[in-house]
């Protein structure tokens, strides 16, 4: 009787002790933050990119495709490629500072694109990566499907600009000018 008292006990202990280490994580079942950080990882991309736009071959271009959230980007390798083809020559992007939130990484990004004028202008954006919790590594958002107004937010924003129909001016007829 004492046994299963404490054999009770025990488990109800290593039950709690459980779920406490659990709810400790700091992202839901990964302890820590990936090996690689996001800076890491963003340099890697765009180096894979640009040696695929100065050696004009598939290979670099797929590893670099092996670091975007597919499942946030909603795109297979052949349409990767065909945006990452239209990238001018040299294409080279700069890595500034980042910021992690959680299991997301919002990292500063700039680079030069020609200008129709003559020269070229530089680009700065935000490139928003997650953490893929079965790889544990930092994953490319390259669409950007994750970062800002969501695509539910920009349809209801965007029906909520559409005004509604004017009612016709009632001093004029219709037809008459």
């Amino acid at each position: 009787m004492i046994l299963k008292r404490n054999t009770n006990f025990v488990g109800r202990i290593l039950l709690l002790l459980a779920f406490a280490i659990a709810g400790c994580s700091p992202m839901g079942g990964t302890s820590t933050l990936p090996e690689d950080g996001p800076e890491t990882v963003t340099k890697r991309f765009y180096e894979l990119i640009s040696a695929a736009k100065m050696e004009g071959g598939s290979t670099t271009a797929s590893e670099a495709f092996k670091l975007v959230d597919t499942k946030l980007s909603n795109m297979n390798v052949n349409q990767f490629l065909e945006v990452i083809k239209r990238y001018p020559e040299k294409f080279v992007v700069e890595v500034g500072k980042t910021e992690i939130k959680g299991t997301q990484a919002l990292v500063s990004i700039s680079y030069k694109m020609p200008s129709s004028f003559g020269g070229e202008y530089t680009v700065r954006e935000i490139l928003p990566l997650n953490i893929d919790p079965v790889t544990n590594t930092w994953k490319v958002d390259f669409t950007g499907d994750t970062y800002g107004m969501q695509k539910d937010e920009a349809i209801a924003a965007s029906k909520a600009e559409a005004s509604p129909p004017s009612e016709p001016d009632k001093s004029t007829p219709p037809g008459a000018k």
